[in-house]
């Protein structure tokens, strides 16, 4: 009986759960030692999806209904991996854009797929014209072209961008930045995003500092809190690359004083509107700029323990974990919670699936930091187990964790003795990271017309909070995983190992719940 009713209470929680998605295909993917894995959708609900896998190259095509049209495993002759760029949707086809590099030539490899059909095609390589001491930054595609972006010694900005013929052939432009320096070289350049349609909302891709935005014919290049040579203070940098006159453009937003090295302050652009996050111990300011004339047109400031109105979610902390504890933690205290998004590089993502709201991540991410097994020494280590012989027999006392310090560095760092200690924080770590990183944030969701929190009836829902808590009742953590925007919805695929099968779940925005309504009386 007490089987029985176990049973039926896993069932009703799995129904409960199962309301909240829906599952929009399931195919069979041979992805045991998959090394790459993207997705991309059309406007008519196709979806192509491309991985790479013991020298192949694999393409699967989907109907808007989730069903399979077309399956192809090409053999892949180089040696090298192909190193997926960007992708493009084209008028006819599916275009997956590679780069491949031949001693110090570099050439343009792209991939299409039909869109109807399915068929696959691969252009002709075209090998890149590229100038002396040029450096290749990264590539990226929208709705329109393709891009491909170098910089040379005099800090000059070489951009390429397929044709409207030609999906293989590229253009080029060369843009003189005409920037201040950073005091370290290739500071700004070093950590360069494209924000794509298809981000994933978190602080952790918003935490970047170099963002490529475009716009038609102009691409955005936007810079925060770089230490500039002669300037005491920091600012946010715009550089504009217009490719039709092959001007560029260099306007900067109001400085702000940093404490340390530690950044203080990020933006992210949506639309024609540019959003500033600056967060201390002690103050937390959004102020959102008009982007084409930079004058700003709201600002929301909160001090010391005042409670941050525009919150539609509570602060949530993941990745800062203690022995024996939980991952993820809420922070309810006010007095905890602007020195807990202080902690990390400030971070901000704007994204919409309506016309009427705007759903901003706010927070900070902080990198987990580099394990030194000399060095660190104050992370935990387990104790070997002992053995001792007492009047019943031989008992067992278990290793206790405690701090390396505690520890003679002798048996730590001898090749010997250093296998009785459990380690996995710091033994012959050198260069790698310890743990996950620490991402600290809230939701808010504001009016897309005046910006002001937005009043709801019903309970707000944020679809990257869904894939979240969906992604956490995944038991093992799927090793292949893919998000990509399906409309006005969001589609989370994964390798499920288990059943052999790539599984893409439907998350859409009108999955909402109505609130408790007090009784009239």
């Amino acid at each position: 009986m007490r089987k029985l009713l176990l049973s039926l209470l896993l069932t009703g929680a799995f129904a409960t759960g199962a309301n909240a998605q829906k599952e929009f295909a399931n195919i069979d993917l041979p992805m045991n030692r998959a090394e790459d894995l993207v997705s991309v959708a059309d406007d008519n609900g196709n979806v192509a999806i491309y991985f790479y896998q013991s020298g192949r190259l694999n393409f699967s095509l989907l109907s808007p209904n989730g069903e399979k049209i077309a399956q192809h495993e090409i053999p892949y002759r180089y040696a090298q991996d192909p190193q997926i760029l960007g992708t493009r949707v084209s008028d006819e086809e599916f275009i997956f854009y590679s780069r491949y590099t031949n001693g110090r030539r570099e050439f343009l490899r792209p991939f299409a797929i039909n869109r109807r059909t399915g068929a696959f095609r691969s252009p002709q390589d075209e090998q890149i014209k590229l100038g002396r001491n040029t450096t290749f930054l990264g590539g990226f595609g929208d709705k329109e072209h393709f891009y491909m972006l170098y910089t040379d010694k005099d800090e000059n900005l070489h951009l390429y961008r397929d044709t409207e013929e030609d999906v293989a052939h590229l253009e080029h432009r060369v843009f003189k930045t005409n920037m201040p320096r950073t005091r370290e070289r290739y500071a700004r350049e070093s950590g360069l995003i494209y924000v794509h349609e298809d981000l994933e909302h978190n602080v952790f891709t918003g935490h970047h500092r170099s963002k490529i935005y475009t716009r038609d014919d102009k691409v955005y290049m936007i810079f925060d809190g770089y230490d500039l040579r002669g300037k005491d203070d920091e600012t946010t940098e715009i550089l504009t690359l217009d490719w039709n006159t092959g001007e560029t453009n260099y306007r900067t937003l109001p400085a702000i004083a940093q404490k340390g090295n530690t950044p203080t302050f990020n933006s992210f652009l949506y639309k024609d509107k540019l959003f500033r996050l600056h967060v201390e111990k002690d103050q937390l300011q959004l102020t959102a700029y008009d982007f084409n004339s930079l004058k700003p047109i709201k600002e929301y400031n909160y001090s010391g323990d005042e409670e941050i109105s525009i919150k539609s979610t509570p602060v949530q902390q993941r990745g800062a974990k203690a022995l024996f504890s939980s991952d993820e933690d809420v922070i309810e205290k006010p007095s905890k919670v602007m020195r807990a998004l202080a902690n990390g590089v400030p971070a901000i993502t704007v994204d919409a699936y309506n016309d009427s709201t705007l759903q901003l991540t706010i927070g900070s991410y902080r990198a987990p930091r580099e394990g030194n097994s000399f060095q660190d020494r104050s992370r935990m280590v387990r104790t070997p187990d002992r053995y001792v012989r007492t009047s019943r027999g031989l008992m067992m006392i278990p290793g206790r964790w405690t701090p390396a310090y505690t520890i003679p560095s002798y048996y730590l760092n001898s090749p010997y003795y250093s296998r009785f200690f459990y380690d996995p924080y710091g033994q012959w770590g050198t260069g790698g990271y310890v743990g996950p990183g620490t991402s600290t944030y809230f939701r808010s969701i504001l009016d897309a017309n005046d910006l002001s929190k937005a009043a709801s009836d019903k309970e707000l829902v944020v679809l990257q909070d869904k894939i979240d808590e969906f992604e956490k009742d995944l038991k093992p953590e799927p090793e292949f995983k893919t998000v990509y925007r399906y409309g006005d919805k969001l589609h989370y695929g994964y390798y499920d190992r288990k059943a052999r099968t790539f599984r893409i779940m439907e998350f859409a925005q009108n999955q909402e719940k109505e609130k408790d309504q007090p009784e009239q009386p």
